[in-house]
């Protein structure tokens, strides 16, 4: 089942994430960083909806580790979709195995954020991809 939050007038990102702790952590940063998001629990869910009600989505992030489809199984329909093979595409991990770093490289993943999943990463990552764009900073 898709969360959603905040849809209004936002750029929208998907994220793919089985843990619903960390799914629910990644789409309170990505909320308070201004954006619309619809979070799901495995790549095959996301991409179900990537392909009908998210076709206007920015980026996507996901978990490499998940059962159904996998991010890497995730990121290669991305890839191999007409309508979506140039969209941003981040993969959130805590393995560093070279099979799946080259996988991913190979599909032109755009970059990673390590776990655990905190604001500086989060917000670094988007300026990365977003550099037009001004994020808020962490209180404190």
């Amino acid at each position: 089942m898709a969360e959603i939050l905040n849809p209004e007038g936002r750029d929208l990102i998907v994220i793919a994430e089985d843990s619903p702790p960390n799914r629910k952590i990644l789409a309170h940063l990505l909320e308070k960083l201004g954006f619309a998001v619809k979070a799901f629990e495995n790549g095959e869910e996301a991409w179900k909806a990537l392909s009908s009600d998210c076709r206007h989505a920015k980026l996507v992030i996901s978990d490499i580790m998940m059962p159904s489809m996998d991010g890497i199984q995730f990121l290669r329909h991305v890839r191999e979709s007409a309508e979506f093979s140039g969209l941003p595409f981040v993969l959130v991990t805590a393995i560093s195995e070279k099979e799946y770093i080259s996988q991913a490289t190979a599909l032109k993943v755009n970059g990673y954020i390590l776990k655990p999943v905190t604001f500086s990463r989060v917000t670094a990552k988007l300026q990365e991809l977003f550099p037009n764009k001004t994020f808020p900073k962490l209180a404190g």
